[in-house]
């Protein structure tokens, strides 16, 4: 389902303060205009700092307000209807969504930054993270102002659909199967750049689906429309598909998780995909 945009106040002059955001949100009066810089004067402060020591505004209003000074999308617990998961929508400014915003930048700097778009994201196994990762850096790369697309083509055990909350009736596995067409990619309106293509029904033949169907006609028909493509997979070393993804993307990355994945798994991969034209371009450890 699609949720409802999300703005912090629509702006009604070229003042684009802390001081008049917070008066349009109606956060502050006129009256307390006085008193606040009185304070910030008296102790050298920061607007919204002494707006906060004075207890007229929460750290969470000021953040917002900054956010819409730099044209920064990002949720306040609760909006969009979310997994609380989504830590660069929900929390942006922590460490974990810092970590996620770093990786970003190397990926941009190594791979999508070299006129690459589609990129997989595969588990050594199951359970290490991989749709949190997947999910949050789509999340990152539609606040850097990229047209981004997230696909589940995790047939087996789908996750995007609870984690954007959307309908996952059809999707990718319908899309394979000529049974659905590009309208099955939904627009997420409060992050406005991201859209995501849920997984769908589960389909008998998840491989065959994925080997016969993601190939290069599709991919390059998505590629015309979005600036990123982002794929979570299947945990590789159950799911044959995840070889084939790997394959057909331009480059993957390896999420290994903190005392989940043994060093066999990795070499597992590295066999299994030496001799394809599988790109590995890096490994994620995720301590969560």
């Amino acid at each position: 389902m699609n949720t409802p945009q999300v703005y912090i106040q629509p702006r009604i002059s070229a003042d684009d303060s802390i001081g008049n955001l917070l008066l349009q949100a109606g956060k502050i009066r006129i009256t307390d205009v006085q008193n606040i810089l009185s304070l910030q004067n008296n102790e050298s402060l920061r607007f919204g700092e002494a707006a906060v020591k004075l207890g007229l505004v929460s750290e969470e209003d000021i953040s917002r307000m900054l956010a819409d000074q730099f044209d920064y999308t990002y949720l306040v617990p609760g909006e969009g209807g979310f997994s609380p998961e989504l830590v660069c929508a929900y929390r942006p400014f922590t460490q974990p969504a810092e970590k996620i915003r770093i990786l970003r930048n190397q990926l941009i700097s190594r791979w999508f930054g070299n006129g690459k778009k589609t990129l997989s994201i595969l588990g050594a196994g199951s359970g290490v993270g991989t749709s949190y990762i997947t999910a949050n850096l789509a999340v990152a790369f539609a606040q850097l102002g990229q047209r981004t697309l997230l696909i589940d083509a995790n047939l087996h055990s789908p996750r995007q659909h609870q984690i954007f909350n959307l309908d996952n009736r059809a999707g990718l596995a319908s899309m394979l199967a000529g049974r659905a067409d590009m309208s099955s990619i939904v627009k997420i309106q409060s992050l406005s750049e991201l859209s995501v293509l849920p997984a769908g029904a589960m389909p008998p033949n998840p491989a065959e689906l994925i080997s016969r169907g993601m190939r290069s006609k599709l991919m390059s028909e998505l590629g015309q429309h979005y600036d990123v493509i982002l794929i979570d997979t299947p945990a590789f070393a159950e799911h044959a598909e995840s070889a084939s993804l790997a394959i057909i993307s331009e480059g993957s990355i390896l999420v290994a998780g903190q005392d989940r994945t043994k060093y066999h798994d990795l070499e597992q991969i590295r066999d299994t995909l030496n001799g394809t034209n599988a790109q590995l371009i890096g490994t994620v450890f995720n301590q969560a």
